[in-house]
């Protein structure tokens, strides 16, 4: 996936980032940000303004919905190129 963003760093929080806990979790990013999750449950340190998705596949789906993951858009819908 291609997005276009806006990022505030006043913002960004990378705070807890340096702490012990940087190696527990995974980080990801997705169209809200960069974050950690652990569990399953994401903590945004750098958050998305003015999301603008460019490109995506559709590859991954959200669990008991036929939307993408990636982007949220309905995957019956032409792949956004």
């Amino acid at each position: 996936m291609k997005i276009r963003v806006t990022i505030d760093t006043d913002d960004c929080s990378f705070d807890s980032e340096n702490e012990s806990s940087y190696t527990n979790g995974v980080v990801s990013i997705d169209v809200d940000g960069v974050y950690r999750a652990w569990y399953g449950s994401p903590s945004y340190f750098v958050t998305f303004k003015d999301v603008e998705v460019i490109e995506c596949k559709h590859d991954s789906r959200e669990r008991g919905t036929n939307n993408c993951g990636d982007c949220g858009k309905n995957m019956n819908e032409e792949v956004i190129v």
